[in-house]
């Protein structure tokens, strides 16, 4: 785990441009249930999370188990230093039997909620959970994804919030089902020591895996998700809330992956992959990033290539929903 150590002399709070909020999900039946609805339960939590967990899924039953798993894992090691963890989970009509299995979960665990009836693609599902997550931070992790290391996760998280940190990003590691096998890591950059550099690098193509990017809820509020943009709209809010702060300092990196992502997915073939081109060059563009959207897939992709030392897999310790 590093940070920048500079602290510039009555350094302002972040500075974002705040983009106008895209039309959320269609949530006319959206239905809320959980800890957060005065119901029959009433809400056991009145603390405000230091994060909230947005997890959109659909027809995700072979992999939410293991994501709320170790999600709990992660609620469980804040909980032992007096911090709350919320997650929510936002369900876009599954027919599989996640949504029953997601309703049973929010019904045994206080700090889970779910928002069902919500449509429109998962870039609509995040920006819905994004506008009803009630943490400090917010962090986007797929129903196909895991906290890889949820001790850790937690330390990195308080950590962070001591440091009055804006943006956390860890590394990921990247693994295949069904054998879990973790086959690569993306490290990610360390922090530049100014502003000027850091903006400079940015600019030049440097950006972090989604994955491992959490920040403060009202920045991720303010920016959301652009849903013109249908498989890249994660790389724009990033770039665009890096571009926009106004210190290095706001930015903490840990270099260790704390997040596995299951390969594959809405990316995975090389059609998806082509249309990831354009959508990378239009926003590049409109950034005014100077790099090739072939460069950032090269770069991603020499990444994942390099082999890992030793092979291990994901569910070592998180096997089942407890």
């Amino acid at each position: 785990m590093e940070r920048a150590h500079r602290k510039e002399a009555g350094a302002r709070g972040p500075k974002i441009k705040v983009c106008k909020p895209n039309a959320l999900a269609s949530t006319g039946d959206t239905k809320i249930t959980g800890a957060a609805n005065l119901g029959k339960r009433g809400r056991e939590e009145t603390a405000k999370p230091l994060i909230t967990v947005v997890t959109p899924c659909l027809n995700a039953i072979g992999t939410i188990n293991a994501n709320m798993a170790s999600v709990l894992a992660a609620q469980r090691s804040l909980k032992e230093s007096g911090w709350e963890l919320e997650h929510l989970i936002v369900e876009g009509g599954s027919k599989d039997g996640t949504a029953e299995f997601v309703e049973e979960q929010v019904s045994r665990h206080s700090y889970c909620r779910s928002l069902s009836g919500i449509s429109g693609g998962a870039y609509a599902a995040m920006n819905t959970g994004v506008q009803h997550a009630r943490g400090e931070y917010i962090h986007i992790i797929n129903a196909d994804d895991l906290i890889l290391d949820p001790e850790s996760y937690a330390k990195v998280l308080m950590d962070g919030y001591q440091q009055a940190s804006v943006v956390l990003i860890s590394s990921i590691a990247y693994f295949c089902r069904p054998e879990k096998h973790i086959k690569s890591i993306w490290i990610a950059a360390p922090v530049a020591p100014d502003r000027q550099t850091w903006r400079r690098r940015l600019l030049r193509g440097l950006h972090y895996p989604h994955p491992g990017f959490v920040a403060k809820s009202e920045i991720y509020k303010h920016v959301s998700f652009d849903q013109g943009y249908s498989l890249s709209a994660d790389y724009k809010l990033m770039q665009t809330i890096l571009l926009n702060l106004n210190s290095a300092d706001h930015v903490f990196i840990c270099r260790q992956p704390l997040i596995a992502m299951a390969e594959g997915g809405a990316t995975g073939s090389w059609k998806a992959r082509l249309e990831g081109w354009k959508q990378l060059r239009a926003i590049n563009k409109e950034l005014g990033i100077r790099s090739s959207s072939l460069k950032r897939y090269c770069s991603k992709w020499w990444q994942r290539m390099r082999p890992l030392q030793q092979q291990f897999l994901v569910d070592r310790v998180i096997n089942h929903m407890p």
